[in-house]
């Protein structure tokens, strides 16, 4: 384990509740659904904007907004893609667990709504109350099968530059402090903004090494079964 790591496991947190806030493709997922997606459905020039936002020179609102009408085959074929991708097969036990705690769970991406919402449900993981929320861009599909895209949880007018404003997702701006503490977990360019704001931070991929380059707190992990160990030890589950 990297010696950044353990900042946040020298100290038990207090005790208080806590909620889980997971990140979407590549985190819940074993692919990301939309990178594979564009890749095999989208016109080339969706690869400019890509670096484009990989640089920095654009934020995500920007980059999807023209991306998403570049796809070919509109939904119908985007579900096609689908049948490829797979939940992380340690998800659902963990989805379980916290509700057996009554931990409320929500997934936040900066992906597409009818993406995350159909894998949810082909994995049987919207029933029961699993997962209290999804907060996402959402697609909209037009008559004629053109797609575009509406970012009902952008805060644009707060700076922020993405589809998804995941820290407005945690209530961190919120005038009364949370009474729960905040679990963050992630793996990509689109969770550094909220990897600064989580209480405690779960982090894999490109989001595990931003956070050791800039001295953010995280534990890294696999899979599920690992997040679901590191709070049992947190919390003394």
């Amino acid at each position: 384990m990297h010696r950044d790591d353990l900042k946040m496991s020298q100290t038990k947190p207090p005790e208080r509740r806590f909620e889980v806030f997971a990140d979407f493709d590549g985190t819940i997922t074993t692919r990301d659904t939309l990178d594979v997606i564009m890749k095999e459905l989208a016109d080339p020039s969706y690869f400019v904007l890509e670096e484009q936002w990989v640089r920095g020179e654009i934020g995500s609102r920007a980059c999807l907004e023209r991306q998403v009408p570049l796809l070919r085959g509109g939904w119908p074929a985007m579900v096609e893609m689908l049948t490829e991708m797979r939940i992380d097969p340690t998800f659902p036990d963990f989805a379980v667990w916290l509700k057996d705690l009554a931990v409320p769970l929500r997934v936040v991406s900066d992906g597409i709504d009818k993406i995350i919402l159909h894998m949810l449900e082909r994995a049987g993981l919207m029933q029961n109350g699993l997962i209290e929320a999804v907060v996402s861009n959402c697609l909209q599909v037009q008559d004629d099968g053109r797609l575009s895209i509406e970012f009902p949880n952008s805060r644009a007018e707060a700076g922020c530059w993405s589809g998804t404003c995941k820290c407005f997702a945690l209530g961190k701006g919120a005038a009364e402090p949370a009474k729960s503490l905040c679990v963050v977990i992630g793996d990509g360019l689109s969770d550094r903004c909220w990897a600064k704001n989580a209480d405690i931070l779960f982090a894999k991929g490109r989001l595990l090494h931003y956070c050791r380059e800039n001295q953010i707190p995280c534990h890294p992990f696999q899979d599920f079964r690992d997040v679901r160990a590191g709070l049992e030890k947190l919390f003394d589950l």
